[in-house]
């Protein structure tokens, strides 16, 4: 919902809004990096891997739990 509402702001306050989102969550785009190849399993139990993902974009989230 709040990516939504971007897009009632002018073009460069959406551009502030948008790298603020990005940082208060701390992501960060690869830009030309390229990711390491991993494979995980997804919710349904099948394995994905990063490979499978070219070319579309992906977020990976990783948390940490205590």
């Amino acid at each position: 919902m709040l990516t939504a509402g971007l897009w009632l702001l002018p073009a460069a306050a959406a551009d502030d809004a948008l790298d603020d989102l990005l940082s208060d969550f701390q992501i960060t785009p690869l830009g030309d990096q390229v990711p390491s190849p991993f494979t995980l399993e997804s919710m349904d139990g099948k394995p994905v891997s990063l490979a499978d993902l070219r070319g579309r974009a992906a977020l990976l989230y990783f948390w940490e739990s205590g």
